[in-house]
């Protein structure tokens, strides 16, 4: 048989405690110490609960107020704009094409006289 070990207490010391309570309680105060011991946890547990709450609506109302100033800043657009294509990047310039070659049979230019 299995018995769950609480705070690592053996079953000879959880006896020992189990007797000292009917000594100092009493049969009768007994079950008022358990309802009492109950009501205590359960407000414990509720008062956790409660703060668990409180933490997660703060954390949705930081949220949310993140969102607003997210949504605040966002720049849109006009909505009669139209898209850009983007411009190709700047290439080299095209090479001046030498102007064409004279006949083999023209006569000469005259030379300048300055």
């Amino acid at each position: 048989m299995f018995l769950p070990l609480f705070f690592d207490i053996s079953g000879g010391e959880l006896l020992v405690i189990l007797l000292f309570a009917l000594l100092f309680f009493g049969s009768k105060g007994i079950p008022g110490v358990a309802r009492t011991l109950g009501r205590t946890m359960r407000q414990l547990r509720d008062a956790t609960a409660e703060v668990q709450r409180e933490i997660q609506r703060g954390a949705d109302e930081v949220k949310k107020g993140y969102e607003e100033q997210k949504q605040a800043f966002r720049i849109e657009p006009p909505a009669n704009a139209v898209p850009q294509q983007p411009t190709p990047p700047a290439a080299a310039a095209p090479p001046v094409p030498e102007p064409p070659a004279p006949p083999a049979d023209a006569p000469a230019p005259a030379p300048e006289q300055a």
